[in-house]
């Protein structure tokens, strides 16, 4: 995956995360233009899917954290 490509999913999980987190917490999801195209319980299962769908740019794959895994993060990150 290019770097662009990396910088613009991220820049989408920044506006996004919470309503991933809301709807799909725990989950694993796959991103693919500006909107998950598909939803697992393993990033195995997702791949699977991504595999036969033969997207291009290729999608980004990842688990959702639970509201309380991110609360964790920020806590962390603000007591350092």
């Amino acid at each position: 995956m290019e770097a662009v490509q990396l910088k613009q999913y991220d820049e989408w999980l920044v506006e996004h995360l919470e309503e991933l987190v809301i709807q799909y917490a725990g989950s694993v999801v796959a991103i693919h233009e500006g909107k998950v195209i598909t939803v697992g319980a393993s990033e195995g299962e997702v791949y699977q899917q991504v595999r036969k769908a033969g997207l291009e740019p290729p999608p980004l794959v990842l688990r959702v954290p639970r509201e309380q895994d991110v609360q964790s993060i920020l806590c962390a990150a603000f007591t350092r």
